[in-house]
């Protein structure tokens, strides 16, 4: 009976692990061809985004104070890690202020390319299980989410910086 118990403790405790490690990779939903937009308006197909290399996803709007906080942050992270194939995409929602996000980011002169998701907020972002930004998600070049973060606070760079050196290493085994 205690062999049994044993058995069945383990069984379960495995179970929960591959349920964890199936969720962190699993696989990214259905994105159109025709879904995303670059800042001159040329249509691009961000399925072909990610299989250059591992690749930080990051949704914001212009109205938000963390997004725009963080976005200096990662334009410093894409310039150190690039070299490994690592690359950040950011991806605005905004529908109606195009001019203005062009704008904004000419001024900023971030390291990372900038995309607008013809859909906003009820795009990618709601597609992924979000509807807030701040959100990023780091996507595997085989098209898997290695993991997904909600929000910004001042220090969270930091973290994120780690996580990125552990994602571009697995990307590197799975290549």
């Amino acid at each position: 009976m205690k062999y049994f118990i044993y058995i069945l403790v383990l069984a379960f405790s495995l179970s929960i692990l591959i349920s964890e490690e199936s969720k962190k990779y699993s696989k990214l939903p259905v994105i159109g061809k025709d879904d995303f937009s670059s800042l001159s308006g040329e249509t691009i197909d961000f399925n072909l985004l990610y299989t250059e290399g591992p690749t930080l996803v990051s949704f914001w709007f212009l109205g938000c104070g963390p997004c725009v906080a963080e976005m200096k942050h990662l334009s410093k992270l894409n310039e150190k890690y690039k070299d490994t194939g690592f690359k950040v995409i950011s991806i605005n929602t905004d529908t109606k202020s195009k001019g203005k996000v062009k704008s904004f980011v000419k001024k900023k002169k971030y390291s990372f390319d900038m995309l607008f998701d013809l859909n906003g907020k009820n795009g990618l972002l709601k597609k992924l299980g979000s509807d807030s930004c701040p959100f990023t998600a780091l996507v595997n070049t085989d098209g898997t989410i290695f993991s997904k973060h909600l929000g910004y606070e001042r220090g969270d760079e930091i973290a994120l910086e780690k996580e990125i050196v552990n994602f571009i290493k697995y990307n590197k085994k799975i290549r």
